[in-house]
């Protein structure tokens, strides 16, 4: 793992980034969640790092893993804050409401969830990240062709990223409570508020440009949204199953094709910090 600072500037960029819009508003309404869901990873980790006191290599090696996660999680929802500013423009009024229900349900479960419950929220969700990263940085370059390279840098530094530290939030895990129908209930229960969240918010937005489009453009708008849906979900949906098992372990992951490629490039891109 490796903290990088991205400087890319979106206050030009359109919404509808891509030559498939719904595919570019699919993103942007994730990009919602992120200014809230990753600040409440980086407490939850934090909390965690606080307990794990030994001098052991294994300990010392783990809170280092923590801080460097909590660093570059928290360049990730610093960078999501100037990306949805193109959300942020009077057209979509009702996103400052969505946000603050995701923000007071984050709020909620701090405030009453054991740490054990919280670590296996948070692995629960971290372990999406490595089919992400592929499907970003292997598997979407048809949807991303002739895209505005701020947002497609932007998905795929921060994915990449998360591909790196997959390791740390299920070996935050494991060392606090480690369970399997803990990991699963947590696991579920995220998954089913976040993607709620999340179809809630990207229909929201899809309704409101779809009410300056014509008859034939809503039915073209419909046919791409389905096509971005198909291709983000299928590698998501196999993950899931995968997760399931007792036997899941983040090693099953498989390296991105690209991540080298896409690292080297990006670290020239990007200056370290």
């Amino acid at each position: 793992m490796k903290l990088r600072q991205p400087q890319l500037d979106f206050s030009d960029m359109p919404t509808r980034w891509a030559r498939n819009g719904e595919f570019a508003q699919s993103a942007n309404a994730a990009s919602t969640a992120f200014p809230y869901l990753e600040p409440f990873l980086n407490r939850v980790m934090s909390r965690a790092r606080a307990t794990i006191k030994g001098d052991t290599p294994a300990d010392v090696e783990l809170r280092s893993q923590i801080s460097m996660f909590i660093k570059q999680e928290s360049v990730h929802y610093k960078t999501h804050v100037q990306y949805n500013q193109i959300l942020r423009r009077g057209e979509y009024p009702k996103i400052l409401e969505f946000e603050a229900e995701l923000a007071e349900h984050y709020q909620n479960i701090l405030a009453t969830k054991s740490l054990a419950f919280l670590t296996a929220y948070c692995e629960g969700f971290e372990m999406l990240g490595p089919p992400s990263a592929i499907n970003w940085l292997d598997e979407l370059e048809d949807m991303v062709e002739g895209a505005d390279p701020r947002a497609v840098t932007m998905w795929k530094w921060h994915l990449m990223e998360e591909y790196e530290h997959r390791f740390v939030a299920y070996n935050v895990f494991k060392r606090i409570h480690g369970g399997y129908f803990m990991r699963i209930y947590a696991m579920l229960y995220q998954a089913y508020y976040l993607f709620s969240y999340i179809a809630k918010v990207n229909k929201y937005i899809l309704s409101v440009d779809r009410e300056k489009m014509t008859a034939e453009d809503v039915r073209i708008s419909k046919i791409n949204a389905k096509a971005a849906a198909k291709r983000s979900s299928n590698r998501m949906l196999k993950q899931f199953l995968r997760g399931l098992s007792p036997f899941y372990r983040p090693e099953i992951n498989a390296e991105p094709r690209n991540y080298k490629h896409f690292m080297n490039n990006v670290e020239r891109m990007i200056a370290p910090n």
